[in-house]
């Protein structure tokens, strides 16, 4: 199994009316792709604003076609929606 996070630093001024986005709109439409096993939506305690992302792929295979399929619109809905409120990490693990 694989882990896409995607770490994002949002501001403050949006953050409430952009988690419950997240929560109603882009990650309902991460998970329709039917490619994500399960997902994980963590808040930092130590650093304000501050959100990771986990999606669970059963394979790299799915992972690759998430990222030719589904990746690219879905990367930019959330610009499209807060454009330059917030900034974005990605990087994907490997489960030992």
């Amino acid at each position: 199994m694989l882990t896409y996070e995607v770490k994002i630093k949002v501001a403050a001024a949006i953050e409430k009316e952009w988690l419950h986005w997240m929560k109603t709109i882009h990650v309902p439409d991460v998970i329709g792709t039917g490619l994500i096993k399960s997902f994980q939506i963590l808040k930092s305690t130590a650093e304000s604003q501050l959100y990771h992302f986990h999606y669970h792929f059963n394979s790299l295979e799915d992972y690759h076609l998430y990222q030719k399929q589904f990746a690219p619109k879905l990367k930019a809905h959330p610009h499209e929606m807060f454009p330059n409120q917030f900034k974005t990490e990605r990087e994907l693990w490997d489960w030992v």
